[in-house]
């Protein structure tokens, strides 16, 4: 008889175990407590969905475990990922940064291909269903659910002139209905608890808690930072190149360069996302006591002027008397954006007429050394809604290499609910659709020789 397959979680590890699982001959249900699967998907890539990378993968993720993360993405590579999205009918495009995409540049094709193959091969969809309870047993299990019940109903505008105007149908709750499913194998598939728009809530993580797993502490990654000073107000909007370096306590945590954004509370943007679970790490270490640094010593040093060396600098003094007659925010705003010309004088509390010829010299060099050397203090992370991936999640050390538990048999995990979180540009995905192979293909097969321990 056909193995019975549940997956609780349709993002796209979710999504790929069923397709596998599905592949094996299991009779394989997925439930999704969203109204729709995918969602995360539909936002990756700003809409685009960049769906792995063909760059060296050493050095892109973090996890305690970082030795066993690429033994795992060893057993299905970006180029298997490319391959297999070819083979359910969906073709990609490589660009010079190594990052993949649909060809048609729309997330929609990815999730569109991937339901498609899904419900080609068989696998039943459940979506607006909780589950309340996992029930294991000896050669299996049971799974607690609870499904909202939705009709459609016609709206009414309700405006002057169009009261009687319907607006067409919508879906609403008009009931629930429990019920539950009996499985030989249970895939945990729900992410983490980052974007909680796109259903990833951190549920299963309580799941995970309940079947006997611990849980690395989640925090946000891929998210904003929030930073000291009153002055962000100024420049909040302004997009810009430049070079971050990350120190933590005085060391060199990391480097990055790329298009910073300037916001109202702080820095966003490609770069800052990289090291931000570093920033995350470290705050909340310090929070609990695992660290003894100092509450200012999270700090980011921004080169705005990447493109001027200090040879470059040098000649810009000798010949400062061609521009004696620009205002600073003239001058200035011919090398950075004109915010952050202001932001010159607003530190250094000059008029923004102050004429350039007026300047002494150690002035005018010290207008250089703050946008090449402009230091931020990091008082904090933007919340869980507005990151990307949480960092954190199920050791590895607790689960096999098939990704079946090695706390409670015929239990399997796929994605980000494990801990492993990769930098911007398709990493994420990629593990999450290695893990969601490797997790449907032994979950169809499970014979309960799990890698148990005491």
């Amino acid at each position: 008889m056909s193995k019975k397959v549940v997956i609780i979680g349709g993002g796209a590890s979710g999504l790929m175990a069923a397709i596998m699982a599905a592949c094996q001959g299991a009779c394989v249900t997925l439930v999704e407590h969203k109204d729709r699967v995918g969602k995360k998907i539909l936002m990756t890539g700003n809409g685009r969905c960049n769906l792995t990378n063909m760059s060296d993968l050493r050095g892109k993720y973090y996890g305690n475990d970082s030795k066993r993360i690429y033994e795992i993405l060893e057993k299905f590579t970006a180029e298997d990922t490319r391959a297999f999205f070819r083979h359910i009918g969906l073709y990609t495009k490589e660009k010079r940064d190594g990052g993949v995409y649909p060809v048609s540049e729309q997330a929609v094709s990815v999730l569109d291909a991937l339901v498609t193959e899904a419900k080609y091969c068989g696998v039943q969809i459940l979506t607006d269903t909780e589950v309340l309870d996992v029930i294991p047993e000896s050669n299996g299990g049971t799974v607690l659910l609870e499904t909202t019940i939705k009709e459609k109903v016609s709206e009414t505008k309700g405006k002057k002139g169009n009261a009687n105007k319907k607006s067409g149908p919508k879906m609403v709750a008009i009931g629930t209905k429990k019920n539950k499913l009996n499985y030989d194998s249970l895939i945990i598939a729900t992410g983490g608890q980052a974007a909680a728009v796109s259903g990833s809530d951190g549920s299963g993580y309580r799941l995970a808690k309940k079947l006997g797993h611990s849980i690395i502490k989640p925090l946000p990654a891929l998210v904003q930072l929030k930073c000291e000073g009153d002055y962000f107000r100024i420049v909040a909007g302004v997009r810009a190149q430049a070079s971050l370096t990350l120190f933590v306590d005085g060391k060199e945590e990391a480097k990055e360069e790329g298009e910073l954004q300037l916001t109202d509370y702080g820095i966003s943007g490609i770069p800052v996302f990289q090291f931000s679970r570093i920033v995350s790490r470290a705050i909340y270490e310090q929070q609990v006591g695992l660290r003894t640094i100092k509450t200012d010593s999270v700090v980011v040093v921004i080169d705005y002027l990447t493109y001027l060396s200090q040879t470059d600098i040098d000649e810009l003094v000798k010949t400062r008397e061609s521009f004696a007659h620009k205002t600073v925010e003239e001058f200035f705003g011919g090398l950075v954006n004109k915010k952050l010309a202001m932001l010159v004088c607003h530190i250094y509390k000059w008029n923004v007429d102050t004429i350039m010829g007026n300047l002494s010299d150690e002035e005018f060099m010290a207008c250089f050394k703050l946008l090449k050397n402009f230091k931020v203090v990091v008082s904090g992370t933007n919340s869980y809604d507005s990151a990307q991936v949480c960092s954190g999640g199920i050791p590895l050390e607790e689960i096999g290499d098939t990704m079946e538990s090695r706390k409670c048999p015929h239990i399997f995990f796929a994605g980000e609910i494990l801990d492993c979180d990769g930098i911007c540009g398709g990493y994420n995905l990629q593990w999450a659709w290695t893990t969601g192979k490797i997790a449907g293909e032994y979950a169809a097969i499970n014979k309960g020789n799990y890698e148990g321990t005491e």
